[in-house]
């Protein structure tokens, strides 16, 4: 009996030997690997954060210098044929119009031609065609603002007797664009600097760049619509075109790395 206790103590002492000898050697990986694994920051000690992202914007006024205009002749007659043919002769005088005045055919486009009957309706619900409509709409390209005024007036004249749109445009988008975009990511890297100096860190390199949406239109935001009575009455050289300014602006978000 004394022997078979003296062994079980043997067998308990060996096992506390082993256990010590596998927690010291966990101890020592722990302590070599340098920190506890719970640790997940990319600087390895801290766990602080090693990057910074920003977005910011920044405009460019550009005042337009170019024009796209979309106008149109209609014509009323009690028969088709007829109305048809007083439209044909309307938009004729108004090309002679466009291209007398150095304007490309390339630049005249027809945008969209509608011919519907006008009724006359009774009391009791019958109806009767007592006309025919017809429009033709056109657009005109790349026109200088600053003769745009006399353009509509002659072509009013000539007999345009409604104005659907007139879109302003910059010639140097591009180049503004490109200035934009500069600002926006000087403007980023002083945002940037201002948190990691908050942070109490610096900051690093770019890591990625990002340009946001960006609006092509270049558009002065406002169309000049006219109802058929006040585009036929208008008194040539009456049409005044205020271009003002168009804002070209450039979005960015952009990362850094952060010391």
């Amino acid at each position: 009996m004394k022997q078979i206790i003296k062994a079980a103590a043997c067998s308990a002492l060996a096992l506390a030997v082993i256990l010590g000898i596998t927690s010291c050697g966990a101890a020592s990986a722990d302590a070599a690997s340098g920190g506890s694994s719970s640790d997940t920051g990319s600087s390895g000690t801290s766990g602080r954060a090693s990057e910074v992202t920003v977005v910011a914007s920044s405009t460019v006024s550009l005042v337009p210098d170019k024009a796209s205009v979309s106008f149109g002749v209609t014509t009323q007659e009690t028969t088709a044929e007829a109305a048809q043919t007083r439209n044909s002769e309307a938009v004729n005088d108004v090309i002679a119009v466009l291209t007398g005045r150095g304007i490309e055919e390339t630049s005249i486009r027809t945008s969209n031609y509608n011919m519907y009957p006008q009724y006359d309706y009774s009391e009791r619900g019958d109806q009767r065609i007592i006309g025919y409509v017809v429009t033709t709409s056109m657009t005109v390209r790349d026109q200088d603002i600053e003769d745009l005024g006399e353009l509509l007036s002659a072509c009013v004249a000539a007999g345009i007797n409604s104005i659907d749109n007139i879109s302003l445009l910059c010639s140097g988008y591009d180049e503004a664009y490109r200035q934009a975009l500069a600002q926006a990511v000087a403007d980023a890297r002083l945002k940037a600097e201002a948190l990691a100096e908050a942070a109490g860190r610096s900051l690093g390199e770019v890591l990625t760049i990002t340009e946001g949406w960006q609006d092509t239109s270049a558009r002065y935001g406002r169309s000049a619509n006219f109802a058929l009575e006040e585009a036929a009455a208008m008194d040539a050289g009456s049409i005044s075109i205020q271009p003002g300014q168009t804002e070209i602006a450039a979005n960015v978000t952009v990362t850094y790395r952060m010391n």
